[in-house]
């Protein structure tokens, strides 16, 4: 008997194998440190060509979509009858799509393509981290698992780890943006820090090897984790536990932990379902709230910045008969389970997350976070410009006008208590909104 975790597990392991067996037969800051550095060494870097606008994906249902970003994983049948694993970004204002990574790159001596789907977004929304693979090897070996870094115009793609025996799981990008929350491991799969600009590995957070998916709270001071039927909360700073007991007949894969840092979303199915629907559980209360049932598999949820709003991708074909054809619909659904549908039918589909930035808006007030103590404020928006002060943790900001993309950031003209005018870099978490 398999227990439930490690079923759910195991099935998103066989979605992933037959998307693929049918293909085979930076450091962030308050003084604006771009997070992957442009002085880095160039690990023959190499230039992957951009198309916008897609036919695959129809037009977005635009009525209460906030105007962001969405990246996801996907497969699409090719004229030639072979099948392409790409990474897109689809921007939901404009409707436009760029292809940013698909299959088949020469780095490195090796032919790299997309490899277990779990992909994460560092927090000024400018760089991607995913898993790539050598698939041109003996597909049972993943021998060639690394992990690589691509801007999202689809340039600069690096290598940045060199530890191809470990399987990489799930990787998720710090707030502060200078590690990766990595899940790897050879036999089993444990949690690892690894520093975004060297590729090495910082620390060793678990030795269980029942380790696969991990989540960072708003501040990166903690993790969130599973391992059975526990969630685990652990404090990075002296790693103290916080463990909530997930009842039995919850089978857990996917987790996202809410901006506010109250709620952790998850993906789960009861013992005697064939479908995995999307939950909520409150981390103070451990109250679970159901968002999702429906005779579809929903998964892949994950918060809009503000935390108001979860995205999900829903299969197309009932649960019973999903596996094989997995087509997907992306859904938004608020925090009462009120669901729209925004993207319909976009082929194979295993992960879609949201853009980090930009978040804020015009005309609204905001205060700085502890992660944007010091932020400078700018005569313009560039780093280049003068900078007139340094702001301090629980200031207030009026946004006036914006956003600017410049040097690798999203800027914002603001104004501070004292009326002074300039323009600040946004980076995810920087910022709340007053009175929130």
């Amino acid at each position: 008997m398999i227990p439930s975790k490690r079923k759910f597990i195991l099935l998103k392991f066989v979605l992933i194998t037959l998307l693929y067996l049918n293909s085979c037969v930076t450091n962030s800051n308050a003084t604006e440190t771009p997070l992957v550095s442009t002085d880095l060494p160039s690990i023959l870097p190499t230039l992957i060509s951009s198309t916008s606008t897609n036919t695959l994906i129809p037009p977005i249902k635009l009525s209460l979509v906030p105007p962001t970003k969405l990246l996801f994983v996907r497969g699409s049948l090719e004229v030639d009858a072979t099948s392409t694993h790409d990474l897109i970004l689809l921007n939901l204002q404009t409707n436009e799509t760029i292809s940013i990574f698909d299959k088949d790159h020469e780095i490195d001596g090796q032919t790299i393509s997309l490899s277990y789907p779990s992909i994460t977004w560092s927090p000024d929304g400018h760089w991607v981290a995913f898993v790539g693979n050598d698939f041109s090897k003996p597909f049972w070996l993943y021998a060639y698992e690394d992990i690589y870094i691509v801007k999202v115009d689809g340039t600069e793609l690096r290598r940045l780890t060199y530890n191809p025996r470990y399987n990489k799981r799930d990787i998720a990008w710090s707030p502060n943006g200078e590690y990766l929350l990595v899940a790897m491991g050879i036999n089993g799969s444990d949690l690892y820090l690894i520093h975004v600009d060297s590729g090495e590995i910082a620390k060793r957070l678990t030795s269980s090897g029942n380790n696969y998916v991990a989540t960072w709270s708003s501040d990166g001071n903690k993790i969130a984790y599973l391992e059975d039927s526990v969630l685990s909360i652990m404090d990075l700073t002296d790693e103290t536990l916080h463990q909530i007991k997930i009842p039995s007949d919850y089978g857990i894969l996917d987790i996202s932990w809410s901006p506010n840092d109250e709620y952790i979303a998850f993906v789960s199915s009861s013992n005697d379902s064939k479908c995995s629907d999307i939950s909520l559980i409150n981390i103070n209360t451990e109250k679970i709230i159901n968002l999702t049932s429906s005779e579809y598999h929903e998964i892949s949820p994950d918060w809009s910045p503000d935390g108001s709003k979860l995205i999900f991708a829903r299969s197309v074909l009932p649960c019973d008969e999903v596996i094989g054809k997995e087509n997907w619909d992306i859904y938004l659904t608020d925090m009462l389970g009120e669901e729209q549908e925004i993207v319909s039918n976009i082929a194979s589909l295993l992960t879609v997350i949201w853009s980090p930035v930009p978040n804020l808006e015009i005309g609204k007030q905001y205060t700085i976070t502890d992660l944007g103590e010091n932020i400078n404020l700018r005569t313009d928006p560039t780093l280049n410009a003068n900078v007139l002060k340094k702001l301090s943790a629980g200031e207030i900001i009026t946004v006036l006008q914006g956003y600017v993309d410049a040097d690798n950031y999203y800027w914002w003209k603001i104004q501070t208590e004292d009326n002074t005018e300039g323009w600040v870099a946004e980076l995810a978490n920087w910022y709340k909104l007053l009175n929130e």
